[in-house]
């Protein structure tokens, strides 16, 4: 039996429960579960929206994307939208681990020289010096109203969640259809929205409660759970805002890390705005922004009307206007002023716009505008303030409200509004026409480091060469373009060298030679080499070996493998065969290259002597000879030409030293024993990751001169460089086939005008996914490139430097695949603009150009920008002292002159000190007076000047 007693006790409370305060959260959020953040009055489901590329774009196509957002949007009729602005700053420490595990077969650290680890902390350092982020844009669309069953339910959910789970969730569970609902409006084309993450949500909350302050380092966010009021707390916990009466800016107080920060907040409201003519001649009015060097926050709150809302109001509005215009020309007998006309214009437009029904195109919004920068103190704040208003006016007008504290709290997800002021009315098609998603979208986030972007917003660009052959089962075609200086060397050095850092192999061919400077790199030179072609042994241009031949293994993955590798290798005999003939051809005058039977006579030779790898040139000269001897005559002419050119010095490189008969199969190498020189193979030795193939000291053609006005030297040289980018594609054939390789050619405008020249950049763009190879051709214009069939089909990606006519500039846009006749060809002509700062009129800039060159840059992926080539990190001034080509002569190696003085002035009437002067022991110098052995008595060791005689230049 129980006592009174035993019933008192069970009855008492434990001290614990009841000694705890309940918590009350200091924002109007009262829980956020996935993407659906509940207040005590609405739900709203919060999404992610895409990137949405601008920069060239024709206005067609970006007229179509305004009206694909403003399609969207209109289909939210009814509803309330919060739209967020906000950076992430670029995430360093997640690229750097990226390109890390990206980089398999990196080169062993070579001594002191710079390390892979020092090399990825600087690329890091000088990344976070650079303070760049990405856009980040979130729209928050109400779902539903909240009842007062729905706020007691959710104030009981911790007991229902033990008790009765299902009513716990019953106020989502009935509203899963109408979220479905919104899903799919805002993931459709325009807005291309996803639901937010657990992460995307907590970042939000911390960039919104947070205003103003430096950007978390991390974000932690377990996704599945939800977040209570009382979870809350980690985003407004430690967080202060506050504003002293009439002060301009709100004070945002909290902790970055462990430490204090504060910062001041400034917030603007966008006013009156004049009609933007967006895309014809404006920009995206919410992207404008963008351009300035510290980040802006935008907030917007947006209400899209129903159309029995609209219509009435605009019933109103048109009678208005009408009786406007009735008492100017009626009672008055005046004309109308011309705003009011405008206005009239306009009525009858949605008159005509209200007789059709409202679409969704034409459906109206109001809402408010606001627009957020900070600073440490409020000068700075004021004065990046100062600058937002500058960007945007005239056109646009922008408040500095003095309620700044309740304005500020508006960039909270659930906060009411602060106030009704500043409230803008206009279509759904103006609010699209801000594209606040607008962003600069090229590369990817896993490859090296090329540089940023530099239009209208400025983001790092990283791109990873063999992402389209592993990746998008794509071509590793990439064409640079460019004229004189606009930095195509610079480029490919730059992408040579961080590639082969991370694991990549390469082979060159720089007939100018800048690039083998990095071959004498520290890091670089134990895996490197540089092979001068006009200074090596006779032969390793031979025709017949720069072809490889087949590898069998290439073949297992094949249906028949043995069929497939014995096909291969008669298309490598044929190719051999055809490479010969160019080549011969090539080395013959015009006037007799250009005779049908000149052509005749070489192929049956060539055709005869056969396309085995070990055969060589000379045997094609001794098959003409033999049939000169059976009676056909112009074989013998056309021997005595190749003879006559055989003999000049660059000629030997087509011709082994040993020529053997031409019905002997054996090559010159076997015949003399062992490798012969010259042998072309030696570019397949795997232990060189570098190969730099040079021909400085050969004279090409003028380019675009036609072939008729090549001189023999020219000719030869035409074919030379042919046969050397032939030499350059051989190891993309014997090494193995999943190694990430590199193939770069310079000078390719000339292997357009050559039939197999051709033929080598189509089987280099064909076979580049197979053999995993990224093929770099670089060429002053891209019509050389454009005459390549097939060429514009298989590229993949596009770097365009300065270039300036404007046939060029067309067809450079072409290959960029990006629209003619909009206004990029001018822009083109911009592009690595020369400094003008400090030059007054008359006055010459002596400075070399060393600027940063800009490209415009297509990654292949649809992603096209201008791009600023960065290699500025302190880690990386060797390599930029490596490829910096501009001339400089005090960086030449001269002879040490002996110091003269200068030479007497003499007056008319004098003796001439070139007669009679001199002595027998010490005669006259042949101009001017005898030099001495004094040195001069200046400082600084320069010897004086010489006089404007004969002998005033450096003997």
């Amino acid at each position: 039996m129980r006592t009174a007693g035993s019933r008192r006790r069970r009855g008492r409370a434990r001290a614990g429960a009841a000694a705890a305060p309940t918590y009350r959260s200091a924002i109007a959020l009262r829980s956020i579960d996935g993407n659906i953040a509940r207040t005590g009055s609405a739900v709203t489901a919060w999404y992610r929206l895409a990137p949405q590329p601008w920069s060239f774009r024709s206005d067609s196509q970006r007229e179509a994307l305004i009206r694909r957002i403003a399609n969207q949007l209109g289909e939210l009729q009814g509803r309330w939208c919060h739209l967020r602005v906000t950076t992430r700053p670029f995430p360093v420490a997640g690229w750097a681990e990226a390109f890390d595990r990206n980089s398999p077969g990196r080169p062993p650290d070579v001594g002191d020289a710079l390390g892979w680890e020092d090399f990825l902390t600087g690329e890091q350092q000088h990344l976070m010096g650079l303070s760049m982020a990405d856009k980040e844009v979130f729209l928050g669309v109400e779902v539903s109203g909240r009842s007062v069953v729905d706020r007691w339910l959710e104030t009981a959910a911790p007991v229902l969640h033990r008790v009765l789970p299902s009513a716990a969730n019953a106020e989502l569970t009935a509203l899963e259809t109408e979220i479905a609902h919104v899903d799919a409006l805002v993931s459709g084309p325009g807005l291309d929205g996803v639901p937010c993450s657990a992460e995307d949500m907590a970042w939000l909350m911390h960039r919104s409660c947070a205003l103003g302050l430096p950007a978390p380092r991390s974000v932690h966010a377990e996704p599945g759970v939800a977040w209570e009021a009382e979870d809350l707390a980690a985003f407004t916990d430690g967080v202060a805002m506050h504003q002293e009466p009439y002060a301009p800016t709100v004070t945002v107080a909290g902790r970055h890390g462990l430490q204090p920060v504060s910062r001041h907040v400034a917030v603007l409201s966008v006013g009156l705005m004049d009609s933007l003519r967006i895309p014809e001649a404006d920009d995206p009015w919410m992207q404008r922004s963008d351009r300035l060097p510290f980040p802006v926050e935008w907030s917007a709150r947006i209400y899209v009307r129903r159309p029995e809302e609209v219509s009435g109001e605009l019933q109103r509005q048109m009678g208005k206007v009408r009786s406007q215009i009735r008492h100017y020309t009626h009672d008055h007998d005046l004309d109308p002023p011309m705003s009011l006309e405008r206005q009239a214009d306009r009525v009858l437009q949605i008159e005509d716009e209200l007789s059709g029904g409202l679409t969704q195109l034409n459906t109206r919004v109001y809402g408010w505008w606001r627009v957020a920068v900070s600073g440490r103190d409020e000068s700075e704040a004021l004065t990046r303030a100062q600058q937002v208003l500058d960007l945007y006016r005239p056109r646009v007008a922008l408040e500095h409200p003095e309620a700044q504290y309740a304005y500020a709290r508006e960039f909270i997800p659930g906060e009411p509004l602060a106030s009704t002021a500043y409230r803008r009315r206009g279509s759904v098609t103006w609010v699209a026409a801000g594209v606040p998603a607008a962003s600069a979208s090229v590369g990817d986030r896993r490859g090296v480091l090329l540089g940023e972007t530099c239009t209208a917003t400025r983001r790092p660009v990283a791109w990873d060469p063999w992402m389209a052959q592993e990746v998008r089962r794509a071509s590793g075609l990439t064409a640079v373009v460019g004229g004189l200086g606009s930095g195509k060397s610079f480029l490919t050095g730059l992408m040579v060298y961080k590639t082969l850092r991370a694991g990549a192999r390469w082979t060159v061919l720089d007939p100018s030679g800048p690039l083998a400077a990095l071959t004498r790199l520290p890091e670089l030179a134990p895996f490197s080499r540089h092979i001068h072609l006009l200074g090596a042994d006779p032969g390793i241009l031979n025709p017949y070996r720069v072809v490889a031949e087949p590898r069998r293994d290439h073949f297992l993955d094949e249906p028949d493998p043995e069929k497939a590798w014995r096909r291969e290798r008669s298309l490598a005999a044929a190719t051999r065969r055809r490479l010969v003939l160019d080549v011969l051809t090539g080395l013959l005058p015009y006037d007799v290259a250009r005779m049908p039977h000149t052509r005749i006579v070489l192929l049956r030779a060539v055709r005869e002597v056969g396309g085995g790898q070990h055969r060589d040139p000379g045997q094609v000269i001794s098959t003409l000879r033999r049939h000169a001897r059976e009676g056909e005559e112009h074989a013998d002419v056309v021997a005595d030409f190749l003879e006559e050119r055989r003999e000049l010095p660059q000629a030997a490189l087509l011709f082994p030293e040993h020529t053997v008969d031409p019905a002997d199969p054996r090559g010159p190498d076997e015949g003399a024993g062992g490798r012969a020189t010259g042998d072309p193979s030696i570019l397949d030795e795997e232990e060189y990751r570098l190969t730099v193939l040079t021909m400085q000291g050969m004279s090409l053609p003028r380019p675009g001169s036609p072939r008729e006005e090549w001189t023999d030297g020219e000719s030869l040289a035409v074919e030379l460089l042919n046969l050397a980018s032939w030499l350059t594609q051989r190891t993309v054939y014997t090494a193995d086939r999943d190694l990430r390789k590199g193939v770069a050619l310079d000078e390719t405008h000339f292997l357009s005008q050559i039939p197999t020249g051709k033929v080598l950049i189509d089987r280099l763009a064909r076979d580049s996914r197979k053999f995993n190879v990224r093929a770099l051709f670089a060429s002053q214009l891209a019509g050389d490139l454009l005459r390549v069939p097939g060429f514009a089909s298989l590229v993949d990606a596009v770097f365009v430097g300065r270039t300036d006519d404007s046939e060029a500039q067309a067809e450079a846009l072409r290959l960029l695949r990006v629209p003619t006749d909009v206004g990029y060809e001018e822009m083109l002509g911009t592009l690595s603009p020369r400094p003008t700062s400090g030059r007054s009129l008359g006055e010459h800039d002596e400075n070399p150009d060393d600027t940063p060159r800009q490209f415009v840059f297509s990654d292949g992926h649809g992603g096209v920008e201008k791009i600023r080539v960065d290699l500025e990190g302190p880690h990386l001034s060797h390599l930029r002292t490596a490829l910096d080509t501009n001339p400089d002569a005090r960086r030449a190696h001269l002879p040490t002159t002996p110091h003269r003085t200068a030479p007497q002035t003499r007056e008319p009437g004098d003796q001439d000190p070139g007669h009679g002067t001199g002595t027998p022991d010490r005669p006259d110098p042949p101009f001017g007076p005898a030099a001495t052995d004094d040195t001069d008595d200046s400082d600084d060791g320069v010897p004086a000047a010489r006089g404007p005689g004969r002998g005033g230049g450096d003997g």
